[in-house]
């Protein structure tokens, strides 16, 4: 995985012993883990939790109770959920705060990509697009959908009202093959469509796969968009099948790692914000030309500890986007 990745590229320049487990996003497991964690002698310095299936909330409570300062990574709490926790660090002192993604922006920049050239190549109106989201319970897949609604009302007051229309959005297991299947049932009851959004590229391939075998052809009369920036994803975009991959969000693993061990070493993120948000990056033609191999980057070859305030006194706020790491992977390509 991705984030895995980046994050142990960063913790092995920046001198941190990092634990990694997996819980699959099966909600039980996810706690029992957590619970053997935080039974276990000595305890960690610190807990990362991916917060993928709302369970951030219940893993900060457990934290509290061991005395375990943690931060939630890729996901925040759902905003329902602020009035119980409060802010970090206040009712839940041990909660240090949260790093992540600029998730509606991603959702955005896809809707508008992929509807700006819906529009370019359609001359019909209203356009006909198709939204596939990630399960509810995921509160990045419900950031991405409000980042597509505002895409689409911006659309419209831009291309005319009724100019676009949104067929149907559907919440899915993120997968390929879940998608295929979906997909495949649509085209033989729905109505044609002229664009794809998918809050992830899996989803965006075995949507690609279906619309091909139900006789479209993606990348010339259906413009598909998806999240990730794969390896797949890119080779797509290179193939032409996709107009984009959204992505840079696995970036986060190694922000993490930054952030706690500036922490630890003194220098709390907090002087920035207990909620730190990063933006996402895309790579459309022109980048994917650039940069074809960037789902396969041994990230171990990016300096991140330049990244850290502690160990570069020049930063002074930090600086965690796309471009800041993809100038300097040019020349390690």
């Amino acid at each position: 995985m991705l984030h895995s990745a980046t994050m142990q590229a960063a913790a092995s320049e920046l001198g941190i012993d990092l634990d990694i487990r997996y819980t699959n996003r099966e909600h039980e497991k996810t706690l029992a883990v957590a619970d053997q964690i935080l039974s276990q002698h000595p305890l960690p310095d610190y807990l990362v939790v991916t917060n993928d299936i709302d369970d951030g909330g219940a893993i900060v409570k457990r934290g509290e109770a061991a005395g375990v300062p943690d931060i939630l990574l890729s996901n925040d709490l759902d905003p329902s959920q602020w009035a119980e926790f409060g802010e970090p660090r206040t009712n839940y002192r041990h909660w240090l705060g949260s790093i992540v993604p600029d998730h509606e922006g991603g959702g955005y920049g896809i809707a508008e990509a992929i509807l700006t050239e819906a529009a370019r190549i359609k001359k019909t109106r209203p356009l006909k697009l198709l939204a596939l989201a990630g399960d509810v319970a995921t509160p990045a897949s419900n950031d991405r959908i409000r980042g597509l609604n505002r895409a689409i009302d911006v659309m419209r007051h831009l291309l005319g009202a009724g100019s676009v229309e949104l067929s149907q959005l559907v919440n899915l297991d993120w997968t390929d093959k879940g998608a295929q299947a979906w997909v495949s049932e649509f085209t033989q009851t729905g109505p044609r469509i002229d664009a794809l959004w998918a809050a992830n590229d899996p989803m965006a391939f075995g949507a690609i796969t279906a619309l091909r075998e139900a006789g479209y052809k993606p990348g010339v009369d259906v413009v598909v968009g998806g999240l990730n920036w794969s390896h797949g994803g890119v080779e797509r975009v290179l193939k032409g099948e996709m107009l984009l991959t959204h992505g840079g969000h696995f970036l986060g693993g190694a922000w993490a790692m930054i952030i706690l061990r500036d922490y630890h070493d003194g220098r709390d993120f907090a002087e920035e914000d207990v909620r730190l948000q990063f933006p996402m990056g895309v790579i459309d033609l022109p980048i994917a030309r650039r940069f074809p191999d960037i789902g396969k980057i041994d990230w171990r070859q990016i300096d991140f500890t330049r990244f850290s305030k502690t160990r570069n006194p020049a930063v002074t706020r930090y600086n965690f986007t796309p471009d800041a790491v993809l100038g300097p992977l040019a020349s390690a390509l």
